[in-house]
């Protein structure tokens, strides 16, 4: 997260040299991408998680025209053991997390109605992107939801999207999160 960031001030920075529109962002991610993805939108517009984190943002919210979050596993109290031990290793070399390191990793508990835009995808973790649909809506924010069990009644692969040239599904997912980027960029 923090070295995420940190490609945020170098692009800012080069910006003129590489001919980088740095006033039309759109940030997205798929898996462990997903959840850094999700996790600067609060960092962007919220100074309290960014202070909680320890990351001085380096973009503005007026920046960020949206965000794009692909089965992100956000709610650590919700996941299966082998998940735990895998992203609890990534938090703080650990299972066993405090309240608090669950609070700084999710960053569903700190949406403000200022997070861009976003189109999130959920699969295996379709709960964790149900649970931020959820609270984008609760704090006004718009977004979109697309999760293939509940609109197909089909279960799909982690990151199912990637799919999209030989998956039904998947297309129709896709060409809907290029819609809506077509729409907030």
């Amino acid at each position: 997260l923090i070295q995420a960031n940190q490609a945020f001030s170098w692009a800012k920075e080069h910006a003129n040299e590489y001919h980088l529109d740095m006033e039309h962002i759109i940030i997205m991610g798929s898996s462990a991408g997903a959840i850094m993805a999700s996790q600067l939108g609060s960092v962007i517009t919220n100074s309290d998680y960014a202070d909680l984190i320890g990351v001085t943002a380096a973009l503005s919210p007026e920046q960020v025209k949206a965000m794009v979050i692909d089965d992100a596993p956000l709610d650590y109290d919700k996941f299966s053991f082998a998940c735990k031990l895998l992203i609890g290793n990534y938090i703080k070399g650990t299972t066993f997390l405090s309240k608090e390191d669950k609070s700084r990793y999710n960053n569903i508990l700190h949406v403000t109605g200022a997070y861009p835009p976003s189109f999130l995808l959920g699969s295996e973790y379709r709960t964790d992107m149900n649970e931020m649909h959820d609270a984008l809506e609760k704090a006004g924010v718009v977004n979109e939801l697309v999760d293939p069990l509940k609109e197909e009644g089909k279960k799909m692969p982690h990151c199912f999207v990637a799919a999209e040239r030989t998956d039904p599904i998947a297309k129709k997912a896709f060409l809907r999160l290029t819609d809506f980027l077509k729409k907030h960029s």
